[in-house]
């Protein structure tokens, strides 16, 4: 087993669904072969969760298991690729590739190598190539489950996010800082008359935004925002500086925002001096949520019966 917090986690300790990669191929080579199921559970097992992870669950109508769902993901990309092979129905084996591939970078197997492999673009091609042809034709038909529709929205949003929190970390640290502020407002801090700014680039005093909920300014949110690599973690010295300039304006709350995350004596400290945090994996989620830097692309949209018409 391993520890799954050295794995790319969120911040409560989840591994994210490329996480899974490195380790699933390891569990692959342990046996000659594997019924998906059981190896997706084996994999869950190896990255040893605490069961508070294990058992978390999407709020979705299936209520699947969140880190399963994340290793299911994981081998579905191995087999595109060809790190995996299915010898019959259901069933995987770690391919030659595979087994070069894990001797050479171990756990640290990533997304953007996996997707380079010739076998996956070949994938995504076809694909595309399927896709116009239809287009032209319409003569190809397929079905899809409510339930693969499901757990597909669920993979393109993690993957929005984990693309929006790439771009994130590459913006100007001062149009950052605008974003920010501007998130804060959609989610409806700003109040009905009230405002938002960002302070002047120097001689900010470690403000970064402010935001007054009413005309008066009588309720103000104080905002730090760290443009940060996933790397640089912030500790408890950055907030308890943050905290310092918050007494300096009198103020008794405020939002320390980061692109990458917190250590626990972070979290600890906001605690202590009510600051709120948001690291980067909520960061990226409440930008789709509240459709900051993002747009909605397509929409569609699923109906059901309503049984309490027809019972009226």
């Amino acid at each position: 087993m391993i520890n799954y917090k050295t794995l790319k986690h969120s911040d409560n300790g989840m591994p994210t669904w490329d996480a899974f990669l490195g380790p699933l191929l390891k569990v692959a080579e342990t046996k000659e072969e594997w019924k998906g199921t059981q190896l997706n559970q084996a994999v869950v097992d190896f990255v040893n969760l605490p069961s508070d992870l294990k058992e978390l669950r999407y709020s979705s109508k299936y209520h699947d298991l969140v880190a399963n769902n994340r290793a299911g993901w994981a081998l579905s990309d191995l087999k595109i690729s060809g790190l995996l092979v299915s010898p019959r129905r259901g069933c995987y084996k770690i391919s030659n590739l595979g087994k070069a591939a894990l001797k050479k970078y171990g756990l640290n197997i990533t997304r953007e190598y996996v997707h380079s492999l010739p076998a996956y673009i070949e994938h995504k091609n076809n694909l595309k190539s399927n896709a116009n042809s239809d287009e032209e034709n319409d003569e190809q038909t397929f079905e899809l489950t409510e339930k693969q529709i499901s757990d597909w929205f669920n993979k393109q949003n993690s993957d929005l996010s984990e693309q929006l929190l790439s771009k994130l970390r590459k913006t100007d640290p001062y149009q950052f800082e605008h974003m920010m502020v501007r998130l804060l407002s959609n989610m409806g801090y700003k109040g009905t008359n009230g405002q938002s700014l960002v302070t002047q680039k120097s001689n900010d005093g470690g403000i970064d935004g402010i935001i007054n909920e009413d005309p008066l300014g009588l309720q103000t949110i104080y905002i730090q925002v760290k443009r940060y690599a996933e790397n640089n973690v912030v500790g408890s010295p950055e907030i308890d500086g943050f905290s310092g300039a918050l007494r300096r304006k009198r103020a008794d709350r405020g939002v320390f925002i980061t692109t990458s995350s917190f250590t626990s004596g972070a979290k600890e400290a906001a605690r202590q001096l009510n600051i709120a945090l948001v690291d980067g994996e909520k960061l990226s989620n409440l930008m789709i949520q509240y459709k900051v830097g993002i747009q909605v692309k397509e929409t569609y949209e699923l109906y059901d019966i309503d049984d309490d018409f027809f019972e009226e």
